[in-house]
């Protein structure tokens, strides 16, 4: 991964976005019309803690940029982004996920053409170890995106649990974005946004496919 590749520059990334389409998420908020400006708000607060942190690992990071947004008592919003980094990050930290690893993982994802072409018949063996790792990967944000669901939800704490009705929603949400139509990357942010708490109101779906969108795209 390229070193100038870090959880600010992806955060940086997000902000950049969201400073463009302020005026429109406000407008997008029925209720207080200030969503866009809550947005943005939460990513130059997360932007700041990932840059005082940014010779931390992933997971610490994330939980610096969770424990400042909290501290938005009345940004909505932010709590819920807060949660949302907390968990990923505990999943994270306990599967000993990094940054450098993460990137390539999801750039295999948007771009496959790249990955069939890596390795070489002789790489067997790196293959498996690289899709055993992969398999962790995607263990490690479906187990935080389920905790979230259900930190937002109100339902039992956090345990890392993946229950088949959960994972059945993720592949409708899958199949649904891939109806919709649109390149890998807005297949993914759909999924990722339907499947999580940043679904569940027109506002924060739009600007929960900005942020993924814009993450995806920094990455890949």
């Amino acid at each position: 991964m390229p070193s100038s590749v870090d959880l600010t520059v992806l955060f940086e990334a997000v902000a950049a976005v969201l400073v463009q389409e302020q005026d429109s998420l406000n407008r997008a908020d029925d209720t207080n019309q200030d969503h866009g400006d809550h947005m943005v708000e939460i990513f130059q607060i997360a932007v700041r803690a990932a840059s005082e942190k940014r010779d931390a690992d992933l997971a610490d990071a994330m939980q610096s940029a969770s424990e400042q947004l909290r501290l938005l008592q009345g940004n909505g919003s932010a709590q819920v982004y807060a949660r949302g980094l907390s968990l990923l990050a505990e999943q994270f930290r306990s599967r000993r996920v990094r940054l450098e690893e993460l990137v390539p993982y999801v750039q295999a994802y948007l771009h496959p053409e790249r990955e069939q072409t890596r390795l070489h018949p002789e790489q067997t063996g790196e293959e498996e170890r690289s899709k055993a790792r992969s398999a962790e990967i995607l263990k490690a944000m479906l187990s935080a995106l389920a905790d979230w669901e259900r930190a937002e939800s109100g339902q039992a704490e956090a345990n890392g649990s993946l229950d088949m009705g959960y994972l059945f929603g993720v592949g409708m949400a899958y199949l649904q974005a891939k109806q919709r139509g649109g390149d890998r990357t807005q297949v993914l942010a759909e999924t990722v946004v339907s499947a999580s708490p940043l679904g569940r109101l027109p506002h924060r779906h739009r600007s929960g496919m900005l942020v993924v969108t814009s993450l995806l795209q920094a990455m890949g």
